[in-house]
């Protein structure tokens, strides 16, 4: 990329401002030359350590079900439960991250210490799983498996809940870290913005990489090796990326915390209440909007937005009074806001029922890392004659590989073509996502119909690749969309947390997972009867689980797209 073209300052747009701006501008154009001539360096650099941040962070979570069931020997509801509430923690983070980095730490830092957060957590992990003291006895075949003490649960526990919000807080942050490197003048122009967008499209494939990465090398190490090793390796990974991080800091740029776009909204609730009484005019042009800085070396110019009918009632707090013009000064946030304050908040208003139909989504997409899971271990893992063996959390792998060549397929194939748009590439995920379910449901009947006849045959693993090749589609889809659609959709404050909106409805939708597993285990086996969810898979109903999921996906499928139908995209003047 042009470095000069990334490093070039706005123009001044006032003819007065010209002179006195005119040595400052050469200033800072040589300070961010030097900035943009590194930046392509920093991103390559930024790029590993993401492999080595993600890759850490699926080593443990694409294989935590099966170490809980093998290792600490819980049963298939608590196990499941655990999941969804740990990753459901962890996918909460990004939230809580990016406020800290916006507000306080800014983005390099919070970064830093998240990842420092989740050594000490891996350390325990595999400090855990080293030794013999921390875990069960190992169960002979036909005898009684003893469960995991209370101490060594909460050693185990407390060590992946401190790797899940370390890495959790930096995730989202660190994407905005690296989309940072660019100048903020790379977003007024077509190429700066492809330029960007190229940066996300990298981001994908690398984490896909290292998810992959995950998947085979070290779920392979931990169940065929070592539980121990396989730890170790991820806790050495996110060593590397802490010392990595700290050494190359002198190449980044680093933007200083602008502030909350929380507050925004705040001052417009807040300026909101002191006008709830008044009439909102029927000429939007009386409401208040600020003219543009005088000089925007010194201000940056933001997007202002035009004005929309919806959600009128919030145009009361850019109402301007005879107590506002008293002392001549507008500028006073917490009691009168700009139009665009106010269609910020309007956005964030149309957003957030879409957000929670794709945190629904997730309920059906997290399948694939527990319940896909605990059926591939019910299977016959040897594949080619019994030459090799395939470890059941290996089959997300194969997701990641079909999920990457969809995404390749699409955009050279389909896209110039017939490109979808945002909220269409949704609805294609909402809909395979429920296709996906479905087929795991006829393949778990089939299964325990084999386990339970006469001859107790075992299902073979590659009958699981169907569900898996449709849920490729699906995750794809909607994740491409919803990360595109929320940064477009997002005001130009809130941009840089548009991705912890994604991470946030992980986080959610797994948490929805975790209580609906819990409360469907309650209520099947009440009275005792021996319930969908018992120790013993053959003796349960996963496949009556699969088939409420398909019908709360497909509900929820209905909802985005009457939403879709009806939502108002954000217009800029």
């Amino acid at each position: 990329m042009d470095a000069d073209r990334r490093g070039g300052l706005r123009t001044p747009i006032f003819a007065d401002d010209e002179a006195q701006a005119s040595g400052s501008e050469a200033r800072e154009h040589e300070v961010h030359k030097a900035a943009g001539h590194c930046s392509d360096k920093a991103l390559k650099v930024i790029l590993c350590l993401q492999f080595l941040e993600v890759s850490a962070f699926y080593g443990v979570y694409l294989n935590l079900i099966v170490y809980l069931q093998d290792v600490l020997h819980g049963d298939s509801a608590s196990n499941v439960t655990a999941v969804n509430s740990w990753a459901g923690v962890s996918y909460l983070m990004p939230l809580l991250g990016a406020a800290v980095a916006d507000s306080y730490w800014g983005k390099h830092k919070t970064v830093l210490i998240g990842l420092s957060i989740s050594v000490v957590g891996m350390a325990m992990v595999t400090t855990s799983a080293t030794l013999p003291s921390l875990r069960p006895p190992r169960c002979s075949p036909g005898a009684y498996c003893a469960p995991a003490t209370l101490s060594q649960e909460l050693v185990f526990f407390s060590g992946i809940y401190l790797c899940g919000v370390g890495i959790g807080a930096s995730k989202a942050v660190f994407i905005s870290f690296a989309a940072e490197q660019f100048d903020d003048d790379d977003d007024k122009n077509t190429s700066g913005r492809e330029a960007k967008a190229s940066y996300f499209s990298w981001y994908y494939a690398v984490a896909n990489v290292a998810m992959l990465t995950a998947g085979t090398l070290l779920v392979w190490v931990e169940d065929k090796v070592n539980w121990g090793l396989g730890y170790g390796i991820c806790a050495s990974f996110v060593v590397v990326a802490v010392v990595g991080l700290a050494a190359t800091a002198p190449m980044y740029r680093l933007v200083p915390p602008a502030g909350s776009p929380i507050k925004g909204v705040l001052q417009v609730l807040v300026a909101l209440s002191r006008k709830v009484n008044l009439a909102v005019p029927d000429d939007a042009t009386e409401l208040y909007e600020e003219d543009g800085v005088k000089n925007p070396l010194l201000h940056p110019l933001h997007e202002r937005l035009q004005h929309t009918e919806q959600f009128r009632c919030l145009d009361k707090a850019a109402i301007v009074t005879a107590e506002d013009l008293e002392d001549g000064d507008l500028n006073r946030p917490w009691r009168l806001c700009t139009v665009t304050q106010v269609e910020e908040l309007k956005t964030l208003l149309r957003l957030i029922p879409i957000w929670l139909t794709s945190a629904v989504y997730f309920v059906a997409n997290t399948q694939a890392q527990t319940t896909f899971v605990q059926q591939g271990t019910k299977t016959d893992s040897h594949i080619a004659g019994g030459a090799a063996s395939v470890p059941a959390a290996s089959l997300t792998s194969i997701e990641t590989v079909l999920a990457a060549a969809y995404v390749t397929f699409y955009n050279r194939a389909v896209a110039p073509s017939v490109a979808f748009t945002p909220l269409q590439l949704m609805g294609l995920g909402h809909a395979t996502a429920a296709g996906a379910v479905a087929v795991a449901a006829c393949t778990e009947a089939c299964r325990l119909r084999m386990a339970g006849g006469q001859e107790a045959a075992q299902m073979g693993i590659a009958w699981l690749l169907p569900q898996y090749a449709v849920m490729a589609v699906s995750d794809a889809s909607l994740s491409v969309g919803q990360m595109q659609f929320f940064y477009d959709q997002s005001p130009e404050t809130m941009r840089g947390a548009s991705t912890a909106f994604y991470f946030l409805s992980i986080s959610l939708g797994n948490l929805i997972n975790s209580q609906l597993v819990t409360l469907v285990a309650s209520v099947t086996s009440a009275g005792g009867r021996t319930g969908w969810f018992p120790p013993e898979m053959d003796d349960g109903r996963l496949d009556y689980y699969f088939v409420l999921v398909v019908a709360i996906t497909l509900l929820n499928f209905a909802v985005f797209v009457a939403l879709a139908k009806n939502y108002t995209s954000k217009r800029v003047r």
